[in-house]
């Protein structure tokens, strides 16, 4: 399997792409999807587990699973044709979820 690095260029690009208000200018009806992504986050942070170490919200009552965050299909194929490895490497979803926090359906708590 091939290696693909993600560079600066590339997340410069992928920023200026999926930035929350070119989106919803461009596409009016995600303005409601980011609308339901802060209804989602209200919601999981009363009915999910807090994670032990994280601090954050999401875990099933299992806390063998944690949903970080909402991300479209269309969006999903953006980053996919930039970086095709983009969703296997956690360290670059992490970090895309720094920077786009309107995707993010955790809560940090203390």
């Amino acid at each position: 399997m091939a290696t693909y690095r993600l560079n600066m260029a590339d997340e410069n690009l992928l920023d200026e792409v999926l930035d929350q208000e070119v989106l919803e200018e461009r596409v009016p009806r995600f303005k409601t999807f980011f609308e339901g992504i802060q209804e989602m986050k209200a919601l999981q942070a009363e009915v999910s587990h807090l994670g032990e170490f994280t601090k954050r919200t999401g875990f099933t009552p299992g806390k063998n699973f944690q949903r970080i965050a909402t991300i479209p299909y269309s969006v999903k194929a953006a980053i996919e044709a930039v970086d095709p490895e983009f969703f296997r490497d956690k360290e670059k979803v992490l970090r895309f979820l720094k920077r786009h926090p309107e995707y993010d359906t955790r809560t940090k708590l203390g």
